[in-house]
């Protein structure tokens, strides 16, 4: 059959759209069955002492609140008054990092959730991120090896001042130095083993220092120390202590 030139190309232009229809709904199904990256778990925990009059739901309801903004996250709460202290094995197991605030109830922490926390991180299997006088803690006292004590503390509200000594870190990421009005003071030295890196260290305008921001890798997990925190004041809502803590999140759980 013979086929004039106008017909043969208003044919194949057809068909040439039509492949690259086909070609277009073959790539958009492929883009839709493309496994979406899974969310960070993360549990944030804390003893549930907090001063109402500063947080009024408790450190980990002040930081789930800002960290369930943050796209990639999945937040869940736990406290020690919860069932196996908010630290189940089933929870741990479906934790990637746990933010652990404590102050007042150090030894109340059972002694086998600490055994399961530390078993996890050093497996690589859970991030750790101690704030504050978590540096007290079971958990990462047992992860240091050390008191963790540093060299003396006060409590008066006075002004905090951070540097950020490494500012290529990803914890780093998008932080200047700042002043927190009012908070406590930990001052050095401060017992814990010698840190992968000193990200932040703060002053006082009494003289002191301290190294605030410190990472470890523990066998195969991350293990970071944040110290500003104090419950007396509201420093966990200051907006760089909460892009600090957000950016450690995300380094713990290897995201960064």
């Amino acid at each position: 059959m013979l086929v004039d030139r106008r017909t043969f190309v208003r044919g194949t232009t057809w068909m040439g759209a039509a492949a690259l229809g086909l070609l277009g709904e073959r790539a958009a199904t492929r883009l839709e069955a493309a496994p979406q990256p899974k969310p960070l778990r993360v549990l944030v925990w804390c003893e549930g002492t907090a001063r109402k009059s500063t947080y009024p739901d408790d450190v980990d309801g002040a930081l789930a609140k800002y960290l369930n903004r943050e796209d990639g996250i999945s937040i869940i709460r736990g406290r020690l008054g919860d069932a196996d202290s908010g630290l189940s094995d089933k929870v741990l197991d479906t934790t990637d990092v746990l933010v652990w605030w404590g102050r007042l109830r150090h030894d109340d922490v059972p002694n086998d959730r600490v055994r399961a926390i530390v078993k996890r991180v050093s497996s690589g299997r859970l991030g750790f991120v101690a704030l504050h006088a978590s540096c007290a803690s079971k958990p990462f006292k047992e992860l240091m090896g050390t008191s963790c004590e540093p060299g003396r503390w006060r409590e008066d509200g006075c002004p905090e001042h951070i540097k950020v000594e490494t500012p290529e870190h990803p914890i780093a990421q998008g932080i200047n130095p700042f002043t927190i009005a009012k908070t406590d003071m930990f001052a050095e030295p401060f017992n814990v083993p010698t840190p992968e890196t000193v990200v932040l260290v703060s002053t006082w305008d009494q003289g002191e220092t301290m190294r605030s921001g410190l990472t470890w890798t523990v066998d195969k997990g991350r293990v970071v120390y944040l110290r500003p925190g104090h419950d007396a004041f509201p420093v966990l809502v200051h907006p760089c202590i909460r892009r600090v803590i957000g950016n450690a999140v995300a380094w713990a759980g290897r995201q960064t």
